[in-house]
């Protein structure tokens, strides 16, 4: 009951403030660029790791994917419609992490996905115009999160938090990995006008979409437990990093590949959707 009450007042809201899903929708189509630029650039690592010495090396990550736009033509610009787009993408993350909707802890555990995935995105968004304003070549995410894990780490109980925001990122990838097997992953979309087979085209990428973004988050999250078990800071990695050291291994090829694919196929499904994304209480 809590769950329709929840999904009757998401529907009240976009319906007095038109403009906020509007600005919402807008935000997802510029994810779906980050995400298929950063899908390209992880097949260039799944490329070098077979021995393609001649393809670019550029950071596999939605930041390297910024950076590859900054240094392409029309940057400057590109880079702050992005950056309004990625802002725009944080805020609509944050009202759906607040809406009413069921206690259960996969709710819980989806809340708490949005509200990191706001936070990520404010970071892109902001260094976005930052390289848009100076051209220069920011630090890369693998080593923010080195540096912001040591810091963590060199207080008193900074392993523990390191280590339990692993686990978080853990869980967030889970829930990724689960909506993609139980092919959960149209609850934000109207799709009424949808044929039946762009119904299926649609929901097949946003599965490809949720198997690649949870393997990633998956990984991360994996690293940085890594890191504060074993009080190895240099474990702690962002997503570019995580990549290249599993695809070091023969089985790792495979994974950077599935992350890869499923990085561009969520980016087209985010293009191909965002004029039918609704406002959504969060759901089990």
């Amino acid at each position: 009951m809590r769950a329709v009450v929840g999904s009757k007042r998401a529907r009240r809201v976009a319906a007095d403030h038109p403009r906020v899903v509007t600005a919402g929708r807008v935000g997802f189509a510029a994810a779906g660029v980050v995400y298929v630029i950063a899908g390209i650039l992880a097949m260039i690592i799944t490329l070098r790791s077979f021995g393609w010495s001649t393809v670019n090396e550029d950071e596999a990550s939605p930041l390297g994917a910024l950076k590859t736009v900054s240094d392409g033509p029309g940057g400057s610009v590109l880079l702050w419609i992005l950056a309004l787009g990625l802002l725009l993408y944080a805020a609509w993350r944050l009202v759906s992490a607040v809406m009413p909707g069921e206690p259960a802890a996969m709710t819980m555990i989806k809340r708490i996905g949005f509200v990191i995935t706001a936070a990520i995105y404010i970071a892109l968004a902001i260094t976005a115009v930052s390289l848009s304003r100076s051209h220069a070549t920011s630090t890369d995410s693998n080593t923010r999160v080195t540096t912001l894990s040591g810091r963590i780490m060199s207080h008193a109980a900074g392993q523990f938090v390191v280590g339990v925001f692993g686990l978080i990122v853990i869980a967030v990838g889970l829930y990724s990995l689960r909506s993609a097997a139980k092919r959960d992953v149209t609850d934000e979309l109207d799709l009424s006008g949808m044929s039946q087979h762009n119904r299926r085209l649609t929901k097949t990428l946003g599965v490809v979409g949720e198997l690649g973004r949870g393997t990633a988050t998956g990984l991360v999250g994996l690293f940085l437990l890594r890191a504060a078990i074993t009080y190895t800071v240099s474990d702690a990695t962002g997503l570019d990093g995580a990549l290249r050291r599993v695809a070091l291994q023969p089985w790792g090829r495979l994974v950077v590949a599935i992350v890869a694919i499923g990085f561009v196929a969520y980016g087209v499904f985010c293009l191909k959707t965002f004029p039918h994304r609704r406002l959504q209480a969060p759901r089990t």
